[in-house]
């Protein structure tokens, strides 16, 4: 069935920081700085070859670690 609000029992939005227009502007151009940055930095990808064990496995999630602001974290095949 379908229920009626009275205005007192609406449910708080939540709170969205409001932002000026110069904050807007400033975001924006600080994220395509840090996109442009990124794609200029070498990335890397961290893979094992043929059948491996634990350790090996191990050796290479730490690998991926050390070096993980460029480097995926998890491929897939």
């Amino acid at each position: 069935g379908c229920r009626r609000l009275s205005r007192g029992s609406l449910p708080e939005l939540a709170a969205l920081p409001v932002q000026s227009k110069n904050q807007k502007k400033e975001r924006a151009a600080a994220v395509q700085q840090a996109q442009q940055d990124f794609g200029t930095v070498p990335h890397s990808f961290v893979f094992h070859r043929g059948r491996v064990g634990k350790n090996v496995r191990q050796l290479i999630t730490d690998m991926r670690r050390v070096m993980e602001p460029y480097t995926a974290r998890a491929l897939k095949v």
